[in-house]
């Protein structure tokens, strides 16, 4: 049956609803392609260091430029943004377990607490943060203001309505993450750790942010990990990871006893997805024990398996794209 002058019939407009429908099949394979793919930046620098101090303006640059080769975008200012936004109370969540030897190093919190604040965060709602007060006694962050007038605190009340129930115990949320602020930065190191095998991502949110129970540490954490960060993401937000391989620490963690088990990996990672990015930097650990001549880690962190296995992000390395910058 023929229309008007557009020449439209029936036939072409069944021809064209089913050509859009055919597009929207393969632009819903191209969505799930992309979700099924996970991307992590590394940015390196062999200017670091001065003598046993880092360069802040090096490291401001590295977090900088990774987070703007992560999102994409040309101008620093529209890469934070995708990230922090004015009325958003901000957590940088900080790993001070290897204290005093490794921790998340400063200029790398300086860098975050400046960009959410420069965005439109007012600076009394951003704090930087790890769950035990006497982890901070023997490094350089000290409760108060810190220097663009961020908190610096202490976590260490646990929010009786939101506890995880899994692994044979109850573990309450620090309200640090559930009532005292939005979003969660995770800034964590990457270290080898006695039980878990590694401890990067994954971990600094299970056990950074619970007052996790005895048999929490059962299985090599296994499954604990993975069931906390799985409740974790139910109830608040954790938009991005800036994971700390300034200096890490191979043998003996997470508390090494010495600098012998600690080199200088000169990087920053920057990610979205704990899973691919504890995938990516488990393999640096594991390369620098067997150089070492130290047994294999692989079988003993099979958390992040578990926690890949929950969709809480990409384990397998060859759905995940690696991104290497220098500065």
């Amino acid at each position: 049956m023929a229309t008007s002058g557009q020449g439209i019939t029936r036939r072409s407009l069944l021809t064209g609803v089913l050509g859009a429908a055919a597009a929207a099949a393969v632009g819903s394979r191209r969505a799930q392609a992309a979700v099924d793919r996970a991307r992590v930046v590394r940015v390196e620098s062999s200017n670091i260091w001065r003598g046993d101090a880092r360069s802040a303006d090096v490291v401001s640059q590295m977090v900088t430029r990774g987070v703007m080769a992560f999102t994409g975008e040309v101008r620093a200012e529209a890469a934070w943004a995708r990230f922090f936004r004015p009325g958003t109370r901000v957590g940088l969540k900080i790993n001070l377990l290897g204290r005093p030897l490794i921790y998340t190093a400063r200029e790398i919190t300086d860098t975050l607490a400046a960009a959410a604040i420069a965005a439109g965060v007012k600076p009394e709602d951003v704090i930087v943060w790890d769950r035990h007060r006497d982890h901070f006694e023997p490094t350089v962050y000290k409760f108060g203001r810190g220097r663009f007038g961020e908190r610096i605190e202490s976590g260490g009340r646990y929010d009786s309505t939101k506890v995880l129930h899994a692994s044979g115990g109850a573990a309450p949320i620090d309200t640090m993450a559930s009532q005292a602020t939005d979003i969660t930065i995770n800034l964590p190191v990457l270290k080898d750790h006695s039980g878990a095998g590694v401890t990067m991502a994954l971990k600094n949110i299970a056990f950074g942010c619970y007052d996790h129970h005895r048999r929490a540490h059962d299985g090599n954490c296994d499954p604990y990990i993975a069931e906390a960060c799985q409740h974790y993401v139910s109830v608040t937000r954790v938009p991005l990871i800036v994971l700390d391989a300034t200096e890490a620490c191979y043998d003996d963690g997470p508390q090494p006893g010495d600098r012998s088990r600690i080199w200088r990996e000169n990087a920053i990672y920057v990610a979205t997805d704990p899973v691919a990015l504890d995938v990516v930097t488990r393999n640096i650990i594991l390369e620098k024990r067997r150089a070492a001549g130290l047994s294999d880690k692989l079988s003993q962190s099979r958390h992040i398996e578990t926690a890949a296995a929950k969709g809480l992000g990409v384990g397998d390395l060859s759905r995940i794209d690696v991104t290497t910058i220098k500065v």
